[in-house]
């Protein structure tokens, strides 16, 4: 399993760690040990993600060209791939499009937080699928990583047939043994956990341009 974005945090600390010990200028001295602390804190605290957003994408993806995805919201758990978590809908009013969340379900019937309309539960939205160029891939995933208030880890899944999955898998048989067994494992899938984000983003990258490198990856 793949982790997007910059997570190498230790590669991070070094690099300030390096720059103290090669620093001659209290002033940047000080400078370096008030961000090594803030990187210290930050990473000391665990942040969670209140949801999971995951993408199933077809065996067709491109770097450019639209192909085809089905997106599905969790309620994050502690298991992978959906299990452990709970699914939660959308409201079918396409003016709302509000989360509807397990305990929102009263008998066959379900009640929107955000329009408080009442919906049979048959009219739920459960998926939602797409046809989209990669661009139009980092617009769909910054829009509802922004409905669900920014907590969102986010997960892609490719096909097996997925031309960059076995392209892993063949450099990872060079390696043989454990690692081929982990690859075999985890090929297809990529997460963006909000961690990251969170860290990218307060660092100045721009969100829907890290949603797109990660979709390209």
């Amino acid at each position: 399993m793949s982790f997007h974005g910059p997570e190498d945090s230790a590669k991070l600390r070094d690099a300030l760690e390096t720059r103290l010990e090669r620093s001659e200028s209290p002033v940047e001295e000080e400078a370096l040990k008030t961000q090594m602390a803030a990187f210290d804190k930050f990473f000391g605290q665990k942040i969670d993600a209140s949801y999971k957003i995951e993408i199933q994408f077809g065996p067709n993806r491109s770097t450019w060209k639209p192909f085809g995805g089905m997106m599905s919201i969790f309620l994050s758990g502690t298991q992978m791939h959906g299990g452990g978590d709970e699914k939660v809908y959308i409201c079918p009013d396409d003016s709302c499009r509000g989360i509807v969340h397990p305990q929102d379900r009263f008998g066959g019937s379900v009640v929107c937080r955000k329009c408080n309309m009442t919906w049979p539960e048959t009219k739920l939205v459960g998926e939602l699928f797409f046809v989209l160029t990669p661009q139009h891939w980092a617009e769909v995933i910054e829009k509802w990583f922004m409905v669900l208030e920014s907590k969102a880890d986010i997960y892609l899944k490719y096909h097996r047939l997925d031309i960059r999955v076995h392209a892993e898998i063949e450099q990872e048989k060079q390696k043989g043994g454990e690692f081929l067994n982990k690859a075999r494992n985890a090929r297809g899938m990529h997460i963006y956990p909000l961690k990251n984000i969170i860290k990218d983003t307060s660092h100045g990258a721009n969100l829907r341009e890290r949603f797109l490198a990660f979709v390209r990856a």
